[in-house]
């Protein structure tokens, strides 16, 4: 399947990398077409979920216990030492395929079936995207590769992290449509508890090609705006101030659009308030994130979700959200585990002057944090995440 088919207003010069600083592009990328341009119920479930049979679920199980047996830790864990037979391998490299040239969107499902413990569910969310995307991102501040999404309103704080607060990942508000910005190309997130029957916490996907093809008809001037590099992304730092980091939150490489508008660290969020350093965002900016969100509630679709699911989606090309979840009355079991990775054969390339970004989760040689359980909701992390 073709990633994209430009339109007939393509030029050379709008499939070019945009790689300068400082302007919008010239010209926006034309209008995209193809497979990752839908709209609402065009995203079929029957076309995007992977159904492993009851032999493949053995299959996995008994590569964990292989890990187990060798005393690995799961920072360890690839291709080559999380045994699967070749079919089941090629199998999962698919759903890769499908997310950068299909919808953008692959869920892995079955694994609720091998009733892993939380040990075993990490070994094998990690064993599994090892055959699917090889390369595992670490956040460059905390080390961190793999994070655990639950609610950790209901904690007590340390004192010691009593001015840290607490990231989108470990709270229950709703989130409106995002991407993580320089996170890694692919989201992947393992559904261990989705919270029970009407506790909310529904997932909506949006495709960001629709969004790109409407507002380029109806409001090209959101894009322009867009692809300025001159929004303020604030960085939070442990132990220091945060730091001003401008760019722009809509990318182009070879006609591709890329989308990288996360709000938390443009406006602040619920428990990490944005530093009154910060410069407030222009008019045009608050427009264009209005004009983006209300586009994609329009044409987005609810993601089929099931116990076990491993998801996989296009972190530069679909844009996700998340509905409220959770009761006054205690915590949520709600409980996801989630990684950023990279498929070095279908990796997308980026545009010159952001490449070290997209690079940087996946520095070679940087260690990996991939813990178990989630002891530690205030940690170094919590006060720096780019999502949501």
């Amino acid at each position: 399947m073709s990633v994209s088919s430009l339109s007939a207003k393509s030029s050379a010069e709008s499939l070019r990398s945009i790689s300068s600083f400082g302007s919008a592009p010239d010209k926006l990328a034309p209008s995209v077409e193809g497979p990752m341009v839908w709209k609402n119920s065009e995203l079929d479930p029957t076309k995007y979920v992977v159904n492993l049979t009851v032999a493949e679920v053995s299959e996995i199980r008994y590569a964990v216990i292989s890990i187990k047996l060798q005393k690995m830790e799961p920072e360890q864990i690839s291709k080559e030492n999380f045994p699967l037979s070749e079919e089941l391998s090629a199998k999962l490299a698919a759903a890769s395929k499908q997310v950068h040239e299909g919808f953008g969107v692959a869920v892995i499902r079955g694994l609720h079936a091998a009733r892993f413990n939380d040990e075993e569910a990490v070994i094998a969310f990690v064993g599994i995207c090892a055959h699917t995307c090889p390369l595992r991102a670490t956040d460059s501040y905390a080390n961190q590769t793999l994070s655990h999404v639950l609610d950790a309103t209901f904690r007590k704080v340390p004192h010691w992290a009593k001015d840290i607060g607490l990231a989108g990942s470990k709270i229950t508000a709703k989130m409106d449509f995002h991407n993580d910005r320089f996170s890694g190309d692919v989201l992947a997130m393992h559904i261990r508890d989705d919270g029970g029957a009407g506790n909310g916490g529904e997932q909506y996907l949006a495709s960001f090609w629709s969004i790109y093809n409407e507002l380029l008809e109806k409001d090209p001037a959101v894009l322009e705006t867009m692809a300025e590099d001159k929004w303020p992304f604030e960085l939070k730092q442990k132990d220091a101030a945060p730091y001003l980091e401008l760019g722009p939150t809509l990318l182009f490489s070879k006609g591709k659009p890329m989308c990288q508008l996360v709000k938390a660290p443009l406006l602040g969020g619920l428990y990490i308030p944005r530093d009154p350093s910060m410069p407030e965002l222009s008019k045009e900016q608050m427009h264009a994130i209005h004009a983006v969100e209300e586009v994609a509630q329009k044409v987005c679709a609810k993601l089929d979700r099931q116990q076990g699911d491993i998801q996989l989606i296009n972190n530069l090309s679909v844009m996700h959200a998340r509905a409220a979840y959770g009761k006054t009355d205690g915590p949520s079991t709600r409980h996801l585990l989630r990684m950023f990775l990279r498929d070095p054969q279908n990796a997308w390339d980026k545009p010159d002057s952001w490449k070290h970004n997209f690079d940087d989760p996946f520095t070679p040689g940087r260690r990996q944090e991939i813990p178990i359980r989630d002891l530690d909701p205030w940690r170094k992390i919590s006060g720096r995440e780019s999502h949501g």
